[in-house]
Order: structure tokens, then C-alpha cells, then sequence
């Protein structure tokens, strides 16, 4: 699956740019547990966290 493909998906589980951000800097506790199910499966390197970010925050 290609990096825009799990990007989709992600935006269509409902996760935000705040929810990956906060994914990222590991103060997941509060996140909505789709959203942290997802960026879990998503299996996304820091880049690619940080490019989901940038573009879910346009």
C-alpha cells in the first residue's frame, strides 16, 4: 500500500493532524482509540508521521 493510501485511510478513520502529532510525540492517552488504532496499524516512520501532520493540517 502506497504512502497516500494509508494517508486516506487514516483521514477516513478520523484521524487529525493534532491526533498524529500527539501520536508522535508519544502523549497518545487521550487520543480517540479509532484514530490510535489506526496510526498504530498505519505502522508510519517519523517521516512519514511528520508528512501526515503537514498535510492533515492543510
Amino acid at each position: 500500500m502506497s504512502t497516500d493510501e494509508v494517508f486516506t485511510q487514516l483521514r477516513a478513520r478520523g484521524v487529525t493532524a493534532e491526533g498524529a502529532r500527539r501520536f508522535a510525540d508519544g502523549s497518545a492517552e487521550n487520543l480517540d482509540p479509532e484514530a490510535l488504532a489506526a496510526l498504530t496499524e498505519a505502522n508510519l516512520t517519523e517521516a512519514q508521521l511528520h508528512d501526515y501532520v503537514t498535510q492533515a493540517a492543510e
